[in-house]
Formats: structure tokens, sequence, C-alpha cells
């Protein structure tokens, strides 16, 4: 089972005795913070002890689940890359396709968290602001949100590279990563999004480029890029001040009509009627 995230950043953060997933890989990157209880965490295959102040760093094609023993307290930072290159040149997003590859290949096995107290509780700390400023604006994400995410990358990236020395290798990206950092990077612009287009610029055919995309993701691709988009225009119309003219304009709609139709194709509501319906529920908790 694959598990989809559409959000650049989702942060998940509760107490529980049972695990509610079954065994499954995702489309993000995750970053799992233990602190409370214990349990056996099944990572690719092989089963591990692990007990309080523990984190774990889980990259999109790990496999993995909990066997859980005493009550877990979870935080959770699911991510895709594009969070972090949002706003970045062309150099500092090289940077950050080898920083992941190199914590996804190397944190969980070095326990060095666990093993270093003082990097343990640096590390605690940061997620815990970005839980507490999650739970203060009614678990929406801000920039403050991005901004700690890297610097706790940052941190176990320092840590880790101390001890081992290693630099990850950019062709360790998989091929399934970069068509999603593809379709997040010009998911403004549908001409780039043609898939033709897409397949073109990954060496596929037309074919191929669905065939792979679908055994991967277990979606097919245009529904993915169709999710995505409906995710981002509804978080664009409910968190900006933006006129839905200009909404549509900045996803590529060439007017109205095209946008009204995609929108009430999703929500079975047009765009007018979900920000009427976001302004309703905002004035009911005032």
């Amino acid at each position: 089972m694959k598990l989809i995230q559409f959000d650049p950043l989702f942060i998940r953060h509760f107490k529980t005795r049972e695990w509610p997933f079954p065994l499954h890989s995702h489309n993000h990157y995750e970053l799992m913070l233990i602190s409370e209880g214990s349990g056996i965490h099944i990572l690719n295959g092989k089963r591990n002890n692990f007990k309080k102040n523990t984190i774990f760093f889980l990259a999109p094609e790990d496999v993995h689940d909990f066997e859980i023993i005493e009550e877990i307290q979870f935080s959770v930072l699911k991510f895709l890359p594009a969070v972090l290159k949002n706003g970045t040149n062309v150099s500092m997003t090289d940077y950050w396709d080898n920083l992941l590859i190199f914590l996804a290949m190397e944190w969980n096995y070095s326990n060095k968290a666990s093993e270093d107290s003082q990097l343990y509780k640096t590390l605690r700390n940061i997620i815990d602001i970005m839980v507490m400023e999650w739970k203060n604006y009614s678990e929406k994400i801000t920039e403050v949100h991005t901004h700690l995410l890297r610097s706790l990358l940052l941190i176990m990236d320092q840590h880790l590279k101390i001890s081992t020395d290693k630099i990850a290798d950019t062709s360790a990206i998989s091929k399934i990563e970069r068509i999603q950092n593809y379709i997040h990077q010009y998911i403004h612009e549908p001409d780039k999004l043609l898939i033709k287009t897409i397949a073109v610029h990954f060496s596929l055919s037309d074919s191929g480029l669905r065939q792979f995309f679908k055994n991967k993701m277990e979606m097919p691709i245009n529904q993915y890029i169709s999710e995505l988009k409906i995710k981002m225009i509804k978080s664009r119309i409910a968190h900006s001040d933006l006129t839905l003219s200009q909404v549509a304009l900045e996803f590529g709609f060439a007017d109205a009509s095209h946008f009204n139709k995609f929108f009430f194709r999703f929500e079975n509501q047009n765009p007018s009627q979900f920000r009427l319906s976001i302004k309703n529920k905002k004035n009911a908790h005032m």
C-alpha cells in the first residue's frame, strides 16, 4: 500500500496504543519523533526494537509498519522535497537532493539521536516548536514551519557527516521522485504537464510514463496532477486575498468557465460557494 500526500508539508501529533496504518510506503519523506512508549519498527522487512527518545527518518521508497508495546506519542513531519526547494536556485536544489538522499541512507542505521542525548534534545525542541506553532495556527502550515524543517534537516546532516564523512550521489534520486518534483515545479503551467511533454523530458513513451507512474504511485498520473492542483487551488482560495479570477490565472486556466468546471468536478460546488463556506466557518468560530 502506498500513502499519497499532496501537501508540501503535513504534521501529525497523536498518542496511540495501536498503529492505525497497514504496512505501507509513501510518496513523501517522513521524520518521526517517538517521545513516549516503546515497540517494534518494521522497516524494509527488518524488525528493530525501539523505545522513547527515538527519531526515524523515512524515504519515499521505504516500506514500514509498527508493533506497539507501550502507548506511543508520535510527532510526525511528512514532507515533499518541493517544500525545501521553494524559492531557491538550481545549486540549492541539488544541495537539498543530496542531503535527503544522504539522510535516507544513513540516519536509521546510525542511531545518532539515541546515542547523543544533546542532539536528541536539540531536534526534539525544534519539532516541539513546529507542533506548537501548528496547534496555535489551527493546524495550518506557515513559513515558520518551512524554515524550522530546513534547520532540523541541516542539523541532522551536520551531525551525521561529522561521524561518517560521506557524500551522497544525486544519481541515487529515484525516477519517480524526479517526476513528482517536476509536477510540483510546473503545477501552474498546464503545457508543461501534458503527458507527451513529461514523457519526452524523462525519455519515456507516453504509455511508458503512464504505466511507470501507476506502478510506482498506485494511481494514474493525470489523477495525481489533478488532485494536487485542486488541493493547491483550495488552499489558495482559503488562505489568500486573491480574487477567483487571479487564482484561475495563476493555475493556467484560460477563462472562468474552465476553472469553474474543473473545481466543480472535484468539489461538487463552484469556487465562489467554496470561498463562502470557508468564510462562514471562520465567522462561526468568532
